[in-house]
């Protein structure tokens, strides 16, 4: 008796927590936000990162051989120096948060835009997130092992050499774009 309650128990959650075609044909929000016009200024230079490889590249770099040299569309900024970063972010819905990280760097910005403070907007449809980044006189400059891990749960070791940031990006109805950034020290 216990067991056959549970199954109709769990059958019944089933139901109730998928999306009906109600749903998708009143075309709630499953889109996650936008993240356009990447600009990277550092070190004298200055990297636009257009929408096409900001897709593509950015996403991750997927290595073919062992110790394959990772290179990718980027800066190269000094120890000591600022690093400066600014992204359009978008969304139909409104953004709700938005957070660039990067832990090695001890670096974290958040933005609240549910609940914001001072001349920040309350959930906009497109806010320019922009980040002075100081690089730190520990930042690693000499290539890297590290080991890249496949979804079969297969790996392959790369030599890196760029320090990857994230930017995680949420929407008021809580879909979630995380973009790495990458940036290499000198």
């Amino acid at each position: 008796m216990k067991l056959s309650t549970i199954f109709f128990a769990a059958l019944l959650w089933g139901f109730v927590s998928c999306e009906s075609s109600e749903d998708i044909s009143l075309s709630h929000d499953h889109t996650v936000p936008d993240c356009k016009t990447l600009i990277l200024k550092g070190g004298g230079q200055t990297k636009v990162i257009d929408d096409a490889v900001l897709a593509k590249e950015l996403w991750g770099f997927i290595p073919t051989a062992n110790l394959q040299a990772v290179t990718i569309n980027t800066v190269t900024v000094p120890k000591g120096s600022t690093l400066q970063l600014s992204v359009v972010l978008s969304d139909k819905a409104g953004i709700k948060t938005a957070e660039l990280a990067y832990s090695n760097w001890l670096y974290s910005k958040y933005i609240n835009f549910a609940n914001p403070e001072g001349d920040i907007p309350l959930t906009p449809l497109s806010y320019t997130f922009t980040a002075d980044i100081e690089v730190p006189s520990t930042a690693v400059t000499a290539p890297w092992t590290e080991t890249f891990t496949f979804n079969d749960g297969s790996t392959l070791l790369i030599t890196q050499s760029y320090h990857k940031f994230t930017l995680t990006v949420v929407d008021v109805n809580m879909n979630r774009r995380i973009v790495p950034v990458y940036v290499k020290a000198e």
